[in-house]
């Protein structure tokens, strides 16, 4: 438990310990409804005005306001108006007095957050903006052409509500097609909802800053732990899953996402997310680049996107997961080269290599998915990502088993 955990715990404690000793000392519910209104009531008025920066700010506020207004009424004495042995005034004195105390304590530690996260940020220059009504607290990693900054609400600086804020460079501002592409980014993400796909909450423009406002997710990429060798059978296989039925879910929706790497995936504790729908398009449509230009990423790009055919569909999302499976699975990459040229025409021209000639552990089942997966030829990979879905599901157990490690 970490200490705000902590400190969440003692202020409801704290709240029923005050009950308690007041029953037993002015024995009487309507007192202690008003000493409940006098505290509480400042205590969550002051929380509104300066919010803190913690989750339970108002379980804080109230606890406190609570302890000020019967600590008031026993220390400042019996003095003006009262109702059930409560004296008002002294109540609310007191009242007021702590919940000042908290407002300034939350102040300050405003202010070490805001030093904190400046000396962090280094000189990067968007750091410690606003955005709307973030404050970019940090610069979480870029792109061919957007910087991803960790957002949270400038009232209060929670964490627990942060967003993930992608700023645009001035060299995509002068791209013809970039605001239809950023638009047309967020129309089709904001069609999907699924636990494994980051979400979209809007795009917009400010001081000649063009952004979007996302779901943030800590974690790591699936590339930095690809980084580290190959992955266990099972979690492969389950990582597989879990990224198969979310592209299912935005294939369904009419949306294909033709830049499907590990550097696309979020790893986290509960699962995985797929982020960066930017090359994303309308099954179906053609594409808003040149006839001929290839999208995406070379070492996942399916033969059919490199000759740049522009009727794509989601089987060009299944060779580049499947590509990521064998990757997973074996530690190599598909296809690997000196120059992108290398790769693209290695996709395009050679067999790949059977993984369980890498690793044979892999079961003959599990293998023979990854290279249906990556056909050349789409016709011969699964009709879609759902059936993807249900051959995983059906090889997982003896996958598993097959890559326990044989006890002695």
């Amino acid at each position: 438990m970490n200490r705000e955990s902590f400190q969440l715990i003692g202020y409801g404690a704290l709240i029923l310990v005050l009950f308690a000793v007041f029953i037993m000392v002015l024995g009487n519910l309507l007192g202690l409804a008003v000493l409940v209104a006098i505290g509480c009531g400042l205590g969550l008025l002051s929380e509104s005005i300066y919010p803190s920066p913690l989750s339970h700010g108002r379980l804080s506020a109230t606890a406190l306001g609570l302890t000020g207004a019967i600590v008031g009424n026993v220390v400042f004495g019996a003095w003006g108006p009262n109702l059930s042995h409560v004296y008002l005034i002294p109540s609310l004195l007191g009242a007021l007095i702590v919940s000042a105390l908290l407002r300034a304590k939350v102040r300050y530690d405003r202010l070490r957050r805001i030093e904190d996260y400046t000396a962090a940020a280094g000189e990067e220059p968007l750091a410690m903006s606003l955005v709307e009504h973030y404050r970019l607290i940090r610069f979480v990693g870029s792109g061919g052409f957007a910087k991803v900054f960790q957002g949270v609400p400038d009232r209060t600086l929670r964490e627990s509500e942060s967003v993930a804020v992608k700023v645009f460079s001035e060299n995509a501002l002068e791209q013809d097609d970039f605001a239809a592409r950023v638009g047309r980014e967020v129309a089709l993400c904001q069609k999907l909802d699924h636990p494994n796909i980051v979400r979209i909450h809007k795009a917009d423009e400010q001081n000649k800053l063009r952004y979007i406002i996302m779901e943030f997710v800590n974690g790591e990429t699936l590339r930095t732990r690809m980084k580290q060798g190959r992955m266990e059978v099972p979690d492969a296989v389950n990582l597989l899953l879990e990224l198969a039925g979310a592209l299912a879910h935005a294939h369904s929706k009419g949306v294909i996402h033709r830049d499907v790497k590990p550097d696309n995936i979020i790893l986290t504790p509960h699962g995985c997310k797929i982020m960066d729908f930017g090359l994303a398009r309308q099954s179906g449509t053609s594409d808003l680049t040149q006839t001929g230009s290839a999208i995406g990423t070379p070492h996942y790009m399916p033969p059919e996107q490199i000759l740049g055919e522009k009727q794509l569909d989601g089987r060009c999302d299944q060779y580049a997961l499947g590509a990521m499976g064998f990757e997973m699975l074996t530690g190599e990459k598909l296809f690997d080269g000196d120059e992108a040229i290398h790769v693209v025409i290695k996709h395009v021209q050679e067999e790949p290599r059977n993984p369980r000639e890498i690793r044979p552990q892999i079961s003959e089942a599990l293998a023979n998915c990854i290279l249906k997966m990556i056909a050349k030829d789409r016709d011969q990979r699964y009709p879609d990502m759902d059936a993807v879905v249900a051959e995983l599901k059906a090889l997982k157990p003896e996958a598993i088993a097959l890559a326990r490690p044989i006890e002695a």
